[in-house]
């Protein structure tokens, strides 16, 4: 079996996992521009090397049996380590080519990420990226498991595998329609909500962990709508249902242009979140994944300032950490 497995090629691996991916064979072939009997005929030279089936054909599509199972994980690890590889070549192409992996939440993706990513391209126009739209929890799970290069997320729940590039302490406040009779206030306590219809944000959503239930605790609004999307929170706060609680980042453009009123908190209840790079512990990025970790710790400065600006709130001395911790 130790000896078979050795000749097993490249693209049958190939083939295997994206047809994992991808529920069928047909579909796999749709990603891979090769037919569905191409990748059958691949994955079947698999199981005759290996001598036992990896699949379980349905007509619906397929499932992976146990020994499938055992072999889609190896090939998950081979298919990072690979990427690995290509990475430190492309270190030695002086960065003409490569590609890099970023998770972020949708806020962050909207207001942070692109001109940095403009930025870079501009520089680096051979450089590809990957940017997927997850949870804080989620984002750290990906980091923690070596599935992206970089994550960017408000706040999230610690853990060990995960390094902290750079962060940003960014202010937390309550959102409104114009004409609000407390939107005139230059900041708010939690005590001043009482009594406001409030719409609530899932804990995590928005403005990092643990500060909405503290506001719960420390204010008893009558909460008329929960949500786990900060967007719909937005949107219900525009339509007049209520108030909301979040940081500006998501939504930058709708009180730059007045669609929404923000005020800030200035509340030891409601605690600054912070918007933070991770990086997996001990991993040594391409040089694609370490330009653009560098330049996203350059760029949190004047981000963080124009965010406090458009709050209308002083930044927090020491507010901003650029190095790796």
């Amino acid at each position: 079996m130790a000896n078979s497995f050795v000749h097993v090629h490249l693209v049958a691996l190939r083939y295997f996992s994206e047809t994992v991916r991808s529920g069928s064979m047909r579909q796999a072939g749709e990603v891979l521009a090769v037919s569905a009997s191409a990748i059958n005929r691949q994955i079947m030279k698999l199981e005759d090397q290996l001598q036992c089936r990896l699949f379980e054909r349905r007509a619906e599509g397929v499932r992976l049996t146990a020994a499938g199972e055992v072999l889609y994980q190896y090939v998950r690890r081979l298919d990072r380590e690979l990427e690995r590889a290509i990475g430190q070549i492309d270190d030695l192409r002086g960065l003409r080519r490569g590609h890099v992996h970023i998770a972020c939440e949708a806020g962050i993706g909207r207001d942070f990420l692109p001109a940095v990513l403009a930025d870079f391209h501009a520089s680096h126009p051979g450089v590809t990226y990957k940017v997927e739209i997850k949870s804080a929890l989620e984002i750290l799970e990906q980091v923690a498991t070596d599935e992206i290069d970089i994550g960017i997320a408000m706040s999230p729940p610690t853990r060990p595998e995960a390094a902290i590039g750079g962060r940003a302490l960014m202010p937390l406040g309550v959102i409104a329609a114009p004409g609000w009779p407390l939107a005139a206030k230059s900041s708010l306590r939690l005590q001043d909500l009482g009594g406001e219809r409030y719409i609530r944000a899932k804990d995590g959503m928005g403005g990092g962990y643990g500060w909405q239930k503290i506001i719960d605790q420390g204010a008893p609004q009558a909460a008329i709508l929960e949500t786990n999307s900060p967007d719909i929170m937005s949107v219900m706060v525009k339509a007049g249902l209520g108030i909301g609680i979040r940081s500006p980042i998501g939504i930058m453009s709708d009180l730059s242009r007045g669609e929404l009123s923000f005020v800030p908190l200035d509340d030891s209840l409601a605690p600054h979140p912070s918007l933070t790079l991770f990086v997996r512990g001990g991993r040594i990025l391409s040089s694609g994944g370490a330009v653009m970790l560098e330049m996203l710790r350059e760029a949190l400065p004047a981000f963080s300032q124009r965010v406090w600006d458009l709050a209308g709130a002083q930044m927090p001395l020491g507010g901003i950490s650029t190095g790796a911790s």
